[in-house]
């Protein structure tokens, strides 16, 4: 009777202690995400997906407050290297630092955001930012310009569940679904590569579904002056930023 009572012990401890190493064992994607240290300031992070493949994003964070972090993922133009760090310098971090949220621009690698390599990124982002520092997930927004902006309205079709609001920027993303978040779409009327009339007939067809849509018009600007739409940015933050108290 003792021997099975010590074997059933030992069997309960053993049980225990796998369910605890199941419980604390981290995936590569996470292991490498839960080292980055939350401290305010811009700066670039070497993450490892679960494949072993590494890969960068620059990552802003703002002041620290007592509430919960907002976050958003911005997706850069089209472009390898360190497109992503001129992206977020240039543009991002100078549009949307009045939202105080942490702000991720992760690299592309030259491809489209669509791709399984950078949704894998994009969708790991959000699950450790949840979990790893502290971000609200009703307050979440995707936001980009030219490939970035075909990205965000690929997520805000595609994973509405993840975001609670899209800013497409020179974007050319053939829809004509009714998107289910607040999306606020930027065009330049001098746009060369994507034609302005183009987008706002796609922002018409779904906005006639009944989609919350707020298409602005960069009077005198082209698609290749990105970083001179830091004042429209702004004015999405402004949106933005109301939609989020809106929660």
């Amino acid at each position: 009777m003792k021997i099975c009572h010590l074997r059933s012990v030992f069997i309960a401890v053993l049980f225990l202690c796998t369910n605890l190493y199941a419980q604390d064992k981290k995936s590569k994607s996470e292991k490498s995400f839960s080292k980055i240290v939350v401290k305010t300031g811009t700066r670039n992070e070497t993450l490892t997906n679960d494949f072993g493949k590494k890969w960068k994003m620059r990552v802003n964070f703002p002041e620290e407050t007592k509430d919960m972090n907002t976050l958003i993922i911005a997706l850069h133009w089209a472009g390898g290297g360190d497109t992503f760090e001129e992206f977020n310098d240039c543009l991002v971090l100078p549009g949307l630092k009045q939202l105080n949220a942490i702000i991720v621009s992760p690299e592309g690698e030259n491809q489209q955001w669509s791709t399984p390599n950078n949704s894998d990124k994009i969708l790991s982002i959000i699950a450790n930012a949840e979990k790893y520092w502290n971000v609200d997930p009703n307050k979440i927004a995707v936001m980009g310009y030219s490939n970035g902006g075909n990205g965000s309205w690929y997520y805000a079709e595609e994973h509405p569940e993840l975001f609670s609001a899209a800013i497409p920027m020179a974007s050319a993303y053939a829809t004509s679904k009714k998107t289910t978040i607040p999306m606020y779409v930027i065009h330049g009327k001098k746009d060369e590569l994507f034609s302005v009339s183009r987008t706002q007939k796609w922002v018409n067809m779904i906005k006639a579904k009944g989609a919350d849509i707020t298409f602005v018009v960069a009077e005198e600007l082209s698609h290749y002056q990105a970083c001179a739409y830091i004042e429209l940015l702004s004015d999405a933050a402004v949106w933005l930023d109301n939609k989020w108290k809106e929660e």
